[in-house]
């Protein structure tokens, strides 16, 4: 009995340790990411006090056909760019097993991308650009394969 009351703690414990902020999504059309698209966040910050994680969760198809994803992510904060980083992600190990979660031909890969920070109150922009390149050009027009994207912030919750 004293262990499944340890146990049932411990898993209240991690579901409520971590508060995500809205979680907002973006969905392909026909599953395909184009260097034209312009993919963009809007995430409003209330308590400047608070420690903050950047996330980000990607839907691909086992059809994807490259190891990672790298594009850049632009910070921006009352239309000032605040920060633009490169991103590479690894969907894939180098063996071909699948990185992320999911029994179907869809997986789900999510990680943290940015240090933990503090954010100012008011609307900050998170924009994704496409830095994709192919071993024949200086620009990948279209990934096809990527379904859906999400971006969050999780907040720790101090005790």
């Amino acid at each position: 009995m004293k262990s499944n009351i340890f146990t049932y703690s411990i898993i209240f414990i991690l579901l409520f340790s971590c508060e995500s902020e809205n979680t907002l999504y973006h969905s392909f059309p026909d599953s395909s990411w184009t260097s034209q698209d312009d993919i963009k966040f809007d995430i409003s910050t209330e308590d400047s006090t608070q420690v903050r994680t950047s996330n980000i969760s990607i839907r691909h198809s086992t059809s994807y056909k490259y190891q990672n994803i790298i594009f850049f992510l632009h910070h921006s904060y009352k239309e000032n760019i605040i920060s633009t980083d490169t991103i590479e992600l690894l969907l894939a190990e180098d063996n071909g097993k699948w990185t992320g979660k999911g029994k179907s031909n869809i997986k789900e890969f999510s990680t943290t991308i940015l240090s933990p920070k503090i954010y100012q109150n008011g609307l900050h922009s998170f924009s994704l650009e496409l830095a994709m390149r192919d071993n024949t050009s200086t620009e990948l027009e279209k990934l096809n394969g990527i379904s859906d994207i999400s971006f969050y912030l999780t907040t720790e919750n101090e005790d």
